[in-house]
């Protein structure tokens, strides 16, 4: 398990050092690599697996939560993505089929998982970002970039924990 703490940098509205957040990262994994930057009140998590499997836990200990939080995934594809915070269980993944399309699910930890769609408060939007022609999977560079549903900012929850597994391990 590694331990980091990562300060934000200071964004072009002039906040005062005070407000801008810090989180610790709590990552399990071996070759599993995880940076925070802040910018301009987004805070973007990069994750670098080189198993392809892993799992973090990622706290606000300090300053403001910012208003939008983008995990990048730099994996070849995406099995299974699961976002936990408070009693709320998010899985997610990205089919690795022509079109990539995106299937989700939303329940408590320990119980059975109900269908979601674009338009629900726990809806993760996923997107790939290719470092190529054309966004298709497998991705030989490139990631997935996921960014945290509504309920989870608009409850202004100070932690969470991420969990993924790629196609291509």
């Amino acid at each position: 398990m590694a331990g980091i703490l990562i300060a934000g940098c200071m964004t072009s509205s002039g906040d005062s050092p005070t407000s801008m957040p810090s989180f610790t990262i709590s990552a399990e994994g071996a070759g599993n690599e995880l940076s925070v930057n802040v910018e301009d009140e987004i805070a973007i998590v990069d994750v670098r697996s080189q198993g392809g499997i892993g799992s973090a836990t990622i706290e606000l200990v300090s300053g403001t939560l910012p208003k939008n939080i983008v995990i990048r995934l730099h994996l070849k594809g995406l099995e299974e993505f699961r976002l936990s915070y408070d009693q709320t269980l998010i899985t997610a993944s990205v089919s690795s089929g022509e079109g990539g399309s995106v299937g989700q699910s939303v329940g408590a930890p320990d119980g059975d998982g109900t269908p979601i769609a674009p338009g629900s408060p726990f809806w993760i939007a996923i997107r790939i970002v290719p470092d190529q022609a054309t966004p298709y999977v497998p991705l030989d560079r490139g990631y997935f970039e996921i960014t945290l549903p509504d309920d989870f900012l608009q409850g202004a929850h100070h932690s969470f924990s991420i969990r993924w597994i790629d196609f291509y391990r």
